[in-house]
């Protein structure tokens, strides 16, 4: 057997994105028993599990909060709001669910615009009440160093909060973090044991993909941060699943941590439109 397995994934479907490290929800779901319970609802004789096709015909507002720095600047443009709003609702487009710019609300104080989680957070939202009630707020601050990413959000059940890097909220991580704020784990996360950061121990054959991995079957097993490639879209080789199996990473996928992500799968999107329906429809 070839001690390299070389795969070169080509994605003619969509245009290179370029990649940066997002940080995971905050606030994680128990994966494991909503899938359960979403499972238990495919096979119900009443068929109360959300079809393929599922439009929720639902805009939701954002307000962003956005800090200023020393010299009472926000250093983000109209342009780049709209240009977040913009590639949200792309790729949000195949369950109707649409994003629009609600307000857009300024935070003085500067020495929060280096964000440092565990001390800012819940002074923000609660003690300074920069947080709107029913809507998605999204705090965008210059530098992230607790945790040390471009953003991170909560999923469903936690706060309706996502924060982002003012750098970074434009392209893929808005719709990366959006993923996660309606339910959606990475691909390499491990449901059975509820850990966002894996290792998955998602077969490669996908026997066990109900179970494990993210627990989409439409989406590879995937071994990240083993693994490497000569570019962001490549993945040349890596380690095998517990049968030996070579794996074939959804380089491509928005859950993903690899660096050509441009799609969401179908069941990806049923889930994010079950975790509305079921968790998240008081947002409006």
């Amino acid at each position: 057997m070839r001690l390299k397995l070389i795969l070169l994934v080509i994605i003619t479907f969509c245009s290179f994105l370029s990649f940066s490290q997002d940080c995971g929800s905050k606030l994680m779901p128990n994966y494991a028993a909503l899938r359960q319970q979403y499972n238990n609802q495919i096979a119900a004789p009443s068929g109360t599990l959300l079809p393929h096709d599922t439009c929720l015909n639902k805009k939701l507002s954002i307000v962003f909060y956005v800090f200023l720095d020393s010299l009472y600047q926000p250093n983000v443009t109209t342009g780049q709001y709209a240009a977040c709003i913009n590639i949200l609702n792309k790729y949000f487009k195949p369950i109707c669910l649409q994003f629009m710019n609600c307000s857009t609300k300024f935070i003085p104080e500067h020495e929060y615009n280096e964000w440092d989680k565990d001390n800012h957070e819940d002074k923000m939202t609660g003690n300074f009440n920069y947080f709107t009630e029913k809507t998605i707020n999204i705090y965008l601050v210059e530098n992230m160093i607790v945790p040390p990413k471009n953003g991170y959000a909560y999923g469903p059940g936690g706060k309706d909060l996502i924060v982002m890097k003012k750098s970074a909220f434009t392209g893929m991580t808005a719709v990366h973090e959006m993923g996660h704020f309606f339910g959606l784990p990475h691909t390499f996360a491990e449901i059975s044991t509820n850990s966002e950061d894996g290792p998955s121990s998602e077969l490669v054959n996908h026997s066990n993909c109900q179970i494990n991995g993210d627990g989409f079957c439409d989406t590879e097993a995937d071994p990240y941060s083993t693994g490497s490639g000569p570019s962001p879209c490549g993945f040349v080789y890596g380690p095998k699943d517990a049968n030996g199996q070579y794996y074939v990473p959804p380089v491509d996928n928005i859950m993903s941590y690899w660096g050509c992500r441009c799609r969401f799968t179908q069941e990806q999107y049923n889930w994010m439109a079950y975790m509305y329906s079921t968790i998240r429809n008081y947002l409006h």
